[in-house]
């Protein structure tokens, strides 16, 4: 492999880095309860064409654990991307949108837990 290539595939690793570190992932200091407004996916990563974990019903409960710091547009609204916990322990992510968010110390029906 010559050098034009290494240096390349190491600027590309630096680039993805930057660029998951512009919009840091933040930890709720208090996990909310949300349910789906819609049928969603839950994401592998916040991008709605990433890997999709899990495929959920309207009005599946959620438990909210963390948010990127900046919002997003995803189909044209304007957003946080969420990380979400399923009963049973599947997590990955879903889009602000798609949520009824509960206040806090509200469960969501069905648990969260």
């Amino acid at each position: 492999m010559n050098r034009k290539w290494i240096w390349l595939a190491a600027w590309a690793c630096v680039c993805v880095g930057v660029a998951a570190a512009a919009n840091p992932e933040l930890k709720l200091s208090t996990p909310l309860s949300a349910t789906l407004k819609k049928p969603f996916c839950l994401h592998e990563s916040p991008d709605i064409d990433s890997v999709t974990i899990i495929c959920l019903n309207a009005g599946a409960p959620l438990t909210l654990v963390a948010r990127l710091r900046d919002k997003e547009v995803v189909d044209g609204q304007e957003g946080h991307w969420y990380k979400a916990e399923v009963k049973g322990g599947a997590s990955g992510w879903v889009f602000s949108t798609f949520l009824d968010i509960l206040p806090e110390g509200k469960a969501a029906a069905g648990g969260c837990d």
